[in-house]
Order: C-alpha cells, then sequence, then structure tokens
C-alpha cells in the first residue's frame, strides 16, 4: 500500500504559467458529491502515513475527522462571476464567486441535531468523496493534502414529509478560496486506496446512564447504556473501556461487563461515600481517547452522573 504522499496527483500551476491544455492520457473527472470528510481549519493529511481505513478511523479517533456520509441531493448554489461593464463597453473581472453547496441527507432526526453541532464559521476544512470512491481535496503549502477552507457552515431547517416526499435533513457550506479549488486541487482516484472511501461511517453516540443511584460504601456502579441514534441495548465494550470519576478526579475501574443483564454494566470501582459525584463515560484508556473501537465501529459518550447516596 502507497503512502499517502506517494498518490497525491497535484496539477503545477502559478500565476507566471499557464497548466497544460493537451488532452492526453486519462481525464479525472469528479462525481456526484456522496461523502463531506471535515477536518479542523487548516488540518493536514500526514503523507508519510498509509493511506487506509485505518488511519481513517485514527483520524476520527483523536478527534481530527468528522464523516458526514449518504449525501442524497448535492446543490451548486454557487454565484455567478461578476463582471463590471466600463463607459466604452470593455469588460473586467469584478468578482469571483465562491462555491457554495447544499447537500441533504435521509438519516433521520438524531442526525440533524448532530448537524446543527456542526454550524460555525470558519472551523473546518472539506474533503470531498464521489460517488466512485474518488477523494477531491487541495494542497497545503508544504505540498501535502488538506481539504478545503470552509466559511460558513449552517445546518439547514428539516425538509418535513409529506405523503409523497420522506423527511430529508440539511446543511449548506461555502467555500472561502476559490483557488484552492480552481487550481491547486489534489485528485486521488478511488484505484489509488485498498479501501473504499464511501463505506467510511462517523462516530456513533452511547448514552449512558446510572440504572441505580450509587449507595455509601459501594464497591460497583451499575451503568445502562443505549444507541443515542434508536435507543437499542449498547452491548460488547469492556470495562477497560469506561473511564470512572469521583469528584472529578480519575478512579479507574478494574472490572465488570454486561454478561449479567446485556446492555447493564456493573462495574467495579474503588468505595464510594455519602454526598460523592460519581461520573462515567466511554473512554479509550490505552491511548487516552474520548472514542473507543469495537469491531472497527467507532463510539463515544457524554458523561453521566450521579450523587452517592
Amino acid at each position: 500500500m502507497a503512502t499517502l504522499g506517494s498518490i497525491l496527483n497535484l496539477l503545477e500551476c502559478g500565476s507566471s504559467a499557464v497548466l497544460g491544455t493537451g488532452t492526453k492520457g486519462c481525464k479525472p473527472f469528479f462525481k456526484k458529491a456522496t461523502a463531506i470528510w471535515f477536518t479542523p481549519q487548516g488540518f493536514k493529511f500526514d503523507s508519510s502515513q498509509e493511506f487506509d481505513d485505518t488511519y481513517i478511523s485514527l483520524l476520527q479517533a483523536q478527534g481530527n475527522l468528522i464523516v458526514l456520509k449518504g449525501i442524497r441531493t448535492f446543490t451548486d448554489n454557487t454565484p455567478d462571476d461578476t463582471v463590471e461593464e466600463l463607459e466604452d463597453g470593455t469588460k473586467q473581472l469584478a468578482k469571483l464567486g465562491l462555491y457554495e453547496f447544499a447537500l441533504q441527507f435521509i438519516n433521520g432526526l438524531y442526525f440533524n441535531a448532530a448537524l446543527h453541532s456542526l454550524s460555525s464559521f470558519g472551523n473546518y476544512d472539506a474533503t470531498f468523496v464521489d460517488r466512485d470512491g474518488n477523494l477531491l481535496g487541495t494542497t497545503a503549502a508544504d505540498g501535502s493534502l488538506k481539504g478545503f477552507t470552509v466559511g460558513m457552515l449552517q445546518a439547514n431547517k428539516i425538509t418535513w414529509a409529506t405523503d409523497a416526499t420522506a423527511q430529508r435533513e440539511g446543511v449548506m457550506m461555502q467555500l472561502t478560496e476559490r483557488a484552492e479549488l480552481d487550481t491547486e486541487f489534489y485528485f486521488i482516484q478511488r484505484e489509488s486506496f485498498d479501501f473504499n472511501p464511501n463505506l467510511i461511517d462517523g462516530i456513533n453516540e452511547v448514552t449512558l446512564s446510572y440504572a441505580s443511584v450509587p449507595a455509601d460504601a459501594a464497591t460497583t456502579i451499575s451503568v445502562k447504556a443505549v444507541m443515542k441514534q434508536d435507543g437499542s441495548v449498547f452491548t460488547g465494550a469492556l470495562f477497560g473501556d469506561f473511564l470512572h470519576r469521583i469528584d472529578g478526579v480519575d478512579s479507574a475501574v478494574t472490572a465488570g461487563d454486561d454478561s449479567v443483564t446485556t446492555g447493564t454494566y456493573v462495574l467495579t470501582v474503588p468505595a464510594l461515600a455519602t454526598n460523592e459525584v460519581s461520573s462515567i463515560d466511554l473512554y479509550d484508556n490505552s491511548n487516552s481517547r474520548d472514542v473507543i473501537v469495537l469491531d472497527s465501529v467507532l463510539y463515544k459518550s457524554k458523561i453521566a452522573s450521579a450523587t452517592v447516596v
């Protein structure tokens, strides 16, 4: 498997040179976008890394990649360039229209809430994935791959279902650096990867709650775990996939699982005392990350808390 640095396809360009206009060879075409990968603004993919699903999963776990999968409608709302006409009829370009897109999904109410949590200005870069699994990004100053600079990123209101149409969720975005796409793009063909970028999913959220109020002197806590998306029980985590705190101070979980009641984890912790605040969340203790990986699927949770009685 090639490193990312060896498969980037950069077209050299600059104000002092015209790009080659010949048509020999395979022509790169980007098809309809089916996924967007958001990275922190300015983030650069590591060219020394093997660009595979393991690396992509690592970026997600580190909080450096957010995946929006399943774009159903992709609309180009880019305004026309503004051309000024002088008194003698001479025309000149006054303003370039910035690329602007509207995306629609049919991923449900929870996904809509997640889209609204992304609403921001200047927080992200965007890398596009098309229906064939090709990637489209741009070049950073050091020649590495980065996403296009995003200005406005705003979730839309829900499109309500009718007798003829289903509910849809959407987001609109504007790219603020036009040259990144016009002349400084990176196009990477699906054939360069040993995985399908369209199959990369986002991080799944788990809701934790205390199944019973912790008692004084107790050495176990009982935690119920369900999937935020559909409320189904969350199973299969190990005790090492949790981080416990007492009054905000780390307090290790030393044993426990969900073998007795599916989806309810009985976890062994240091003895608790009345009025202490016990809190728990999913946590990759081996790598000190807020995201855990089970069978190649990523999960995270918010912190659940309870006061010891």
